[in-house]
């Protein structure tokens, strides 16, 4: 007799972890009510159109605008076959594999958009040049004290500068903290010591970058993050950025990192939705194929 179950495990304000099995279907995904997107996690292949109509049904009766996994090469076309589209890719997700970004969006009544996701049209953020001088009174810490970072993250989590990407902790597991006298800048990191990646975050609302100063002190602190995170054999990092923030694109541009990925609705903002662009940078230097990241 084949067992289905379907469990909720972990939810906060706007996040919800649900693991689903029957049969030879088991996953887990996190509804994320926020930004009317679901995130899955498929533990078996095959099954794609079952699991594409349970997807679908569930897109319908919670109004959601986006649902998206994130596999291996291989499993991108089977998700294709049935869909999904492939809106990116993240270089070394896996250590020693990529991941591709597969993705079905919906229209306002709940119905899959005809033809795939449509493609985000995002400018070319180049690289920003500031003259400011950085503070002599800028320091920087390395914050791992989950009761802190989880305040910290509810603090900004409206501005969409943040979105769980992972299962089981909706926030960074470090942060670090760029301090001008009163004054706080917090970057976070979602990592993943078993594949060697991390996520990295502005902890900031969505204008916090507009003045140059704040601008050059963010880049200071993410190289600071940047360099924490070698130090622990990550093997890359990337970043989730919304297409309107414009200095936050910019800063990751200054850093050198490159866009490998841009999703279409993938944030909601006020009554709007906005796409986000994925940028990449390699940490430590690992060897991975390469890719096309939008065919």
């Amino acid at each position: 007799m084949a067992t289905r179950s379907a469990s909720r495990v972990k939810k906060d304000a706007a996040v919800e972890e649900i693991y689903y099995r029957k049969g030879d279907i088991d996953f887990c995904f996190l509804l994320n009510r926020r930004h009317h997107n679901l995130r899955v996690f498929d533990y078996r292949v095959g099954n794609y159109q079952q699991k594409r109509d349970f997807f679908d049904r569930i897109a319908w009766s919670e109004g959601l605008k986006k649902v998206y996994t994130v596999v291996e090469k291989q499993d991108s076309k089977s998700w294709r076959s049935v869909g999904f589209s492939r809106e990116g890719a993240i270089p070394g997700y896996f250590r020693t594999a990529d991941a591709y970004v597969m993705s079905r969006v919906y229209t306002d009544d709940g119905e899959p958009i005809a033809g795939g996701a449509p493609k985000l049209n995002a400018p070319a953020y180049k690289p920003r040049k500031v003259e400011t001088t950085l503070p002599k009174s800028l320091t920087f810490d390395v914050v791992e004290d989950e009761g802190v970072l989880a305040k910290v993250t509810r603090t900004h989590e409206e501005g969409a500068l943040y979105a769980p990407f992972r299962r089981e902790v909706y926030r960074p597991d470090l942060a670090m903290k760029g301090r001008v006298g009163r004054r706080e800048f917090w970057v976070g990191a979602e990592t993943d010591s078993s594949f060697g990646h991390a996520k990295i975050d502005l902890l900031a609302p969505a204008d916090a970058l507009d003045k140059d100063e704040a601008f050059a002190i963010y880049t200071a602190v993410v190289e600071q993050m940047i360099a924490e995170l070698a130090a622990r054999d990550t093997a890359s990092a990337f970043a989730v950025v919304p297409v309107d923030v414009a200095p936050a694109n910019e800063l990751f541009a200054t850093l050198g990192f490159r866009v490998t990925g841009r999703l279409t609705d993938h944030l909601v903002r006020g009554s709007d939705y906005v796409g986000a662009q994925i940028w990449h940078k390699r940490v430590v230097h690992t060897q991975t194929p390469k890719i096309s990241v939008f065919g």
